[in-house]
C-alpha cells in the first residue's frame, strides 16, 4: 500500500500543532440567526386562515405562512390576546371566536334563501321579457301590401 506522503506530513503537523493553538471562540447566536419578520399583513393572514379553519395553532400558523417556530408562537399569542382564538388544549389547537365556517343546519338555510332570492330573480325576469314582447306586439304597426291597400306610415311608399 503506497502513503501519501504530503497528506501524512499534513496530519502529523496537525496533530502536534493543535494542542498548542488557542481555543476558538463559539459563534455568537445572535449574529448566526436572523430575528423572523413578522408584520401586520402576517398577523391579518394568521387571522383569516384561523377562522377559515375554525381552529388554529402556531404549527399550522409556520406551515401555512412559511416562517420560524418563534414567530408563528408570538403570532398565536397575540391572536389568543386579541380574542380571535381561544386557549389551547393539549394538542396545542384553539377554537376561533368567529369562524367563517357554517353548520350543516346553516348551509342548509343559505341555500334555501339563495334558490329563493334566485327564483325571485327568474321569475321577475320572465314577466319583463313577456312584457316587452307584449309591448313591441302592440306598438308593431301591420303593413298591408301596397297592391291591395294603402302602405303603413312606417314603410316607405
Amino acid at each position: 500500500m503506497l502513503m501519501d506522503r504530503r497528506n501524512f506530513l499534513r496530519t502529523a503537523t496537525a496533530a502536534g500543532l493543535l494542542p498548542l493553538m488557542p481555543a476558538l471562540p463559539a459563534t455568537p447566536a445572535a449574529a448566526a440567526v436572523a430575528a423572523p419578520l413578522v408584520n401586520d399583513f402576517m398577523y391579518g393572514l394568521a387571522v383569516f386562515n384561523a377562522r377559515l379553519r375554525g381552529a388554529s395553532s402556531a404549527e399550522n400558523i409556520r406551515r401555512d405562512l412559511g416562517i420560524a417556530k418563534d414567530a408563528a408562537a408570538g403570532l398565536h399569542n397575540r391572536m389568543l390576546s386579541d380574542g380571535f382564538i381561544g386557549l389551547p388544549n393539549a394538542a396545542g389547537m384553539s377554537n376561533t371566536s368567529e369562524p367563517f365556517a357554517q353548520t350543516i343546519e346553516q348551509r342548509r338555510k343559505t341555500t334555501q334563501k339563495l334558490r329563493e332570492a334566485m327564483r325571485q330573480k327568474v321569475d321577475d325576469l320572465k314577466e319583463d321579457l313577456l312584457t316587452e314582447d307584449d309591448i313591441a306586439a302592440e306598438d308593431k304597426v301591420t303593413t298591408t301590401d301596397p297592391a291591395t291597400g294603402p302602405a303603413s306610415p312606417t314603410e316607405p311608399a
